[in-house]
């Protein structure tokens, strides 16, 4: 098993096809397995396009990606929708929860594709709605819980098929200061789980705890903090 969980060779993104606009420019990356990233730089640059790309919900123009060794780049949307279900978790700013459907129930849907039967997919998110503090609010639907429990649930739900993966553009971008302290704790003890979290921010102080830091500018990549050698993971 390879080091590296996940690796983009050259990746480019063009989009329009008169006026092109390049979102990203050659990028080639390797994250570690079960460390935490962080991608930063100003809006525009190509941030959120990485990791669109990194998780398959979008295709490069060129170039490759690689999880966990294997090439995802030019798979049917089949087949990369098997490989989101498997292996890699959503967190986005703006939530993405369903709001006719409780706590329990939007946790329960990203079971849905895996055909988990029902019994187990509500002990499934009883757990998770434990892990992220909001057992008591399983029954809740969104209008009824505050910015900081929104994310929280959305991140309960990215580990709903336990994915070694976990991708989160901008997770605290919408909540106050409190809020988001309490969401970072969460994200950091999942971490500690084994999970591989990569982290789209604006914020300097997420970005000072990234075990690996790396700064996309006008859709080129600058790596700012590298990777541990493996003498110093195992130290």
């Amino acid at each position: 098993m390879s080091d590296w969980i996940i690796e983009t060779e050259n990746l480019e993104k063009i989009y329009g096809n008169k006026a092109k606009t390049h979102a990203l420019k050659g990028v080639s990356l390797k994250i570690p397995r079960g460390s935490l990233c962080c991608i930063t730089g100003p809006s525009g640059h190509g941030k959120s396009t990485l990791l669109q790309l990194i998780g398959g919900l979008d295709k490069p123009t060129s170039g490759r990606v690689l999880i966990d060794g294997a090439d995802i780049s030019s798979l049917s949307d089949n087949k990369l929708s098997e490989i989101r279900g498997e292996k890699i978790g959503f967190v986005f700013q703006s939530f993405n929860l369903l709001e006719n459907l409780t706590a329990i129930e939007n946790i329960q849907t990203a079971m849905m594709f895996a055909k988990t039967n029902q019994k187990s997919a509500n002990n499934r998110a009883l757990e998770l709605l434990d892990m992220v503090g909001l057992s008591d609010k399983a029954n809740a639907k969104p209008s009824e819980l505050s910015g900081g429990q929104l994310q929280r649930v959305a991140i309960a739900r990215s580990l709903a098929n336990d994915p070694s993966i976990l991708l989160m553009d901008e997770p605290t971008g919408n909540l106050d200061s409190l809020s988001e302290q309490d969401v970072l704790r969460h994200i950091f003890d999942i971490h500690k789980l084994g999970k591989t979290i990569v982290i789209v921010t604006h914020s300097g102080d997420i970005a000072k705890q990234a075990e690996l830091l790396f700064e996309i500018y006008d859709g080129g990549l600058t790596n700012t903090k590298p990777p541990p050698t493996q003498a110093n993971k195992t130290n």
